[in-house]
């Protein structure tokens, strides 16, 4: 199957535009690392808090960055989709990449447990009550998560193929 889809991306005509425009592979690259930084900067101190420092900050001044780091997941998340398409036979063989979508599956799941359980119940505790446990967790995988994510990114150059 994903043979198959390998090949159909291989044939189309978005893998041969970004094959052909020289300048497209560089601008992407910058665009994904501004979205990481956008993605990382405003997670990094969600996460923090979450695990139980700045407790200065109240959870809904924290919780204004969340457009923020969303943006940077919407522009990494489109130029991801293009580098794949514009190289699928390196990327979908790849084991740092597997392990990075991997990450980002977790990250999401996380994300999603956050968003159902642990907010709902951080909006009836005080900002002086200590940090639940399963809040300090949350916290912890995501940073985790994230940082796998970079790190892994950052290797798919120079990585084997499985």
């Amino acid at each position: 199957m994903l043979e198959s889809l390998t090949s159909l991306i291989i044939d189309s005509p978005l893998n041969q535009w970004i094959l052909d425009t020289y300048w497209l592979w560089p601008v992407l690259e910058i665009v994904h690392f501004f979205g990481l930084s956008l993605l990382l900067g405003g997670l990094i101190i969600i996460d923090l808090r979450l695990m139980g420092y700045f407790r200065s900050l109240n959870l809904e001044t924290i919780n204004n960055l969340v457009p923020l780091v969303m943006c940077g997941f919407s522009l990494n998340l489109v130029t991801g989709i293009l580098f794949f398409i514009g190289d699928p036979m390196r990327y979908s063989v790849n084991i740092g990449f597997q392990i990075k979508m991997g990450l980002v599956i977790l990250a999401g799941l996380n994300t999603l447990f956050y968003s159902w359980k642990i907010k709902p119940a951080l909006a009836n505790s005080s900002v002086s009550s200590d940090t639940p446990i399963s809040v300090k967790i949350v916290g912890l995988i995501s940073l985790l998560a994230w940082t796998g994510v970079l790190v892994l990114g950052r290797l798919i150059p120079y990585v084997g193929t499985g």
